[in-house]
């Protein structure tokens, strides 16, 4: 199976799996054997949730579908390594069965699945999902880890006071409190620039976002380049950018599309964070913005089949490249039917 970047469907999420892991053996790293666990709970709830919904609509197992697994990884990646577990399983299990399954499973998907069970889990227990433990702190396998060892993210400092807090080295490396996997922008610029010319994620919407947001957040913070580090290193927003919003089962199918998605996304996450004061702006970004993305394909796509029905008299020259490109996909859409 193809996916809208022209790659196979196994292609993309092998790659995706690849920085996924390297993203959570760094996490493990900073936080210890309970990162490791919390990890496998939210990888394993998610497989079996999504093997028994499979089961229960009486579908076909595919037997390289690996989504489930990465949706686990992704998600795992946006929790605090100090995350109850049963928070964990809820998450998960949301995730798999309310933002994946019930639309149809993968390739279905209005929302992403992973964004979705964050949002549902951090409404319903702030306390725990927005507070983080130090990294390098010895962590307890107990459920409930002591409250006096965690603290806010750094990003809710920035936003309350308005100013950066940490410094720029440790920005990179990922050395403050957060999510325990979303914070090692070293990382994750390698991984954006692999990802994009490996075409798993849309480059053109990953750029569109992150010329958008850093140009806004350069501006509004009387053009402070530290101010802009901390806004892509913090709150996830990085790692949203690249793992939540454009990964290709829940983007637009057309370059232009994409294009104004991206800018869609970039703006409200930096209004989001800005004015609305709202930690992991991207999440909810994220989010609000899926809808659109496909009201934005679907009129393209009208366009394009108007343009496709005129086509002898209307296309006498060579057609715009982007219009030609919808165009191809209506052919290629008829040709599947």
């Amino acid at each position: 199976m193809y996916s809208k970047s022209g790659k196979t469907e196994t292609s993309i999420m092998t790659d995706m799996l690849i920085v996924l892991l390297v993203l959570a053996a760094v996490s493990v790293y900073y936080y210890g054997l309970r990162a490791a666990l919390v990890i496998a709970i939210t990888v394993g709830v998610c497989c079996i949730t999504d093997f028994i919904s499979i089961k229960l609509r009486k579908k076909d197992t595919v037997v390289n579908d690996i989504s489930a697994f990465i949706t686990g990884l992704t998600l795992s990646m946006m929790l605090p390594a100090s995350v109850p577990y049963y928070e964990a399983v809820i998450a998960a299990v949301f995730a798999i069965v309310i933002a994946k399954q019930a639309f149809g499973g993968h390739g279905c998907e209005i929302f992403n699945a992973a964004a979705a069970g964050f949002l549902f889990i951090s409404l319903c227990f702030p306390e725990n999902i927005l507070t983080y433990p130090m990294y390098f702190e010895k962590i307890p396998f107990s459920s409930l880890v002591p409250s006096d060892m965690l603290k806010s993210s750094m990003v809710k400092l920035f936003i309350t006071s308005g100013s950066p807090s940490v410094s720029a080295p440790d920005l990179l490396v990922g050395k403050f409190s957060g999510p325990m996997g979303t914070g090692f922008v070293a990382i994750l610029l390698v991984a954006a620039v692999f990802l994009a010319l490996r075409r798993s994620v849309s480059a053109i919407a990953l750029s569109a976002e992150v010329v958008v947001s850093g140009i806004a957040v350069f501006l509004l913070s009387g053009f402070d380049p530290n101010a802009v580090l901390t806004f892509f290193a913090g709150g996830m927003t990085l790692f949203g950018m690249i793992f939540l919003s454009c990964e290709y089962s829940s983007m637009p199918q057309t370059r232009s599309s994409r294009l104004l998605y991206g800018i869609l996304v970039g703006g409200l996450t930096v209004l989001l964070q800005y004015y609305s004061k709202t930690e992991n702006a991207i999440v909810y970004a994220v989010i609000i913005a899926a809808p659109f993305g496909i009201e934005l394909d679907r009129k393209a796509l009208s366009f394009a089949e108007m343009l496709k029905n005129r086509r002898g008299l209307f296309f006498r020259s060579k057609p715009l490249k982007h219009v030609q490109e919808t165009l191809d996909i209506l052919d290629k859409n008829d040709e599947e039917k």
